[in-house]
């Protein structure tokens, strides 16, 4: 078989190695881009710099000491208001207990500016409203992470989007010169990862301390692309025939 044969990328006509090549870049940008917007969701959900555990946690499983509204305030909504002064209103109007009396008067007319583009009825980003008091008054109470709903969707969406460019990788990886021990180990750990990666958003609803699994999963999956990636663009220019 083909995965067997010591093939060499680098002996493509030179139009299929250019297009291959700006294919993995294209990926490899696509997906750092990806970390980034993983760091940027994550990390400011526990107050504090940088993407930890507590954050995962916090976002999956739910926090004991804040609301789920005052927690995407903390958080990935931060960024969003217009002013650190709009800010302050709010996360004070949160501790404060929320009232549907200042809502009126001085909170909402923030939220219509900030939060209700993409929180409207007719957006509504993430099944999130923001237009009336009865629209965040469910965010309220206690903060119980992502719901189970949207687990589900974002996995569906997730395992879908990923699934076909691992697909085509270990496929381009397969006509690489490299050993098939070596391919046939790295496909197998991409495709773990892909399992992993989705599986441990679901176990880290169960207790904090599993959300561990969610920043081994996303690692691995970071190293995989990694290999599938860079093994090829060395295959293809630098590697000698």
């Amino acid at each position: 078989m083909f995965w067997k044969n010591n093939l060499h990328l680098g002996t493509l006509p030179i139009a299929t190695k250019i297009i291959v090549t700006f294919f993995l870049i294209l990926i490899g940008i696509g997906y750092l881009l990806g970390f980034a917007n993983i760091f940027m969701t994550y990390s400011p959900v526990d107050g504090k710099p940088g993407l930890s555990l507590e954050d995962v946690s916090m976002s999956f499983y739910g926090s004991t000491s804040k609301t789920a509204l005052e927690k995407a305030v903390d958080g990935s909504m931060k960024q969003y208001f217009n002013s650190d002064g709009d800010y302050q209103v709010v996360k004070d109007w949160v501790q404060d207990g929320a009232t549907e009396k200042v809502w009126d008067s001085e909170v909402k007319p923030i939220f219509d500016v900030s939060c209700s583009t993409c929180h409207s009825e007719e957006a509504a980003v993430a099944g999130v409203v923001t237009v009336d008091y009865s629209d965040v008054e469910e965010f309220l109470g206690k903060d119980t992470g992502k719901s189970w709903s949207r687990l589900v969707g974002t996995a569906h969406t997730h395992l879908l989007a990923i699934a076909p460019l691992v697909f085509l990788l270990i496929l381009i990886l397969s006509f690489t010169s490299y050993p098939a021990v070596l391919k046939n180990v790295i496909s197998i750990f991409a495709l773990s990862a892909v399992f992993l990666d989705i599986a441990s958003w679901f176990l880290a609803k169960f207790a904090p301390l599993l959300g561990i699994f969610v920043l081994v999963g996303g690692m691995s999956l970071g190293l995989s692309f990694g290999l599938l990636v860079l093994l090829p663009l060395y295959d293809i220019w630098i590697k000698k025939v």
